[in-house]
């Protein structure tokens, strides 16, 4: 109802009551799924499964010459010996 009376009326207040309605829900929904799983398995921990698993930043992705750069110092020395090779 209130995006429709948003939609309708275009005013900044209306806008700011949607918005309010919106994240007040979004906190609601979110506290419930929070409460429902404390009371299912009665572990704080199982909320760890929302969290994903983190990527490695690109740095630790780059392989050369069969090493990992894990220091920005490797790093630039990859890149400068490539872009030398590629140059000539």
């Amino acid at each position: 109802m209130a995006l429709e009376t948003y939609r309708n009326s275009r005013l900044l207040n209306d806008w700011k009551i949607f918005k309010r309605i919106v994240k007040t829900s979004k906190c609601e929904f979110f506290d419930s799924k929070i409460q429902e799983i404390l009371n299912k398995r009665k572990d704080l921990w199982e909320l760890m499964n929302w969290v994903k698993k983190r990527k490695l930043s690109t740095i630790e992705a780059i392989k050369y010459n069969g090493n990992l750069c894990l220091e920005i110092k490797d790093l630039w020395q990859a890149l400068h010996e490539t872009f030398n090779l590629a140059q000539y």
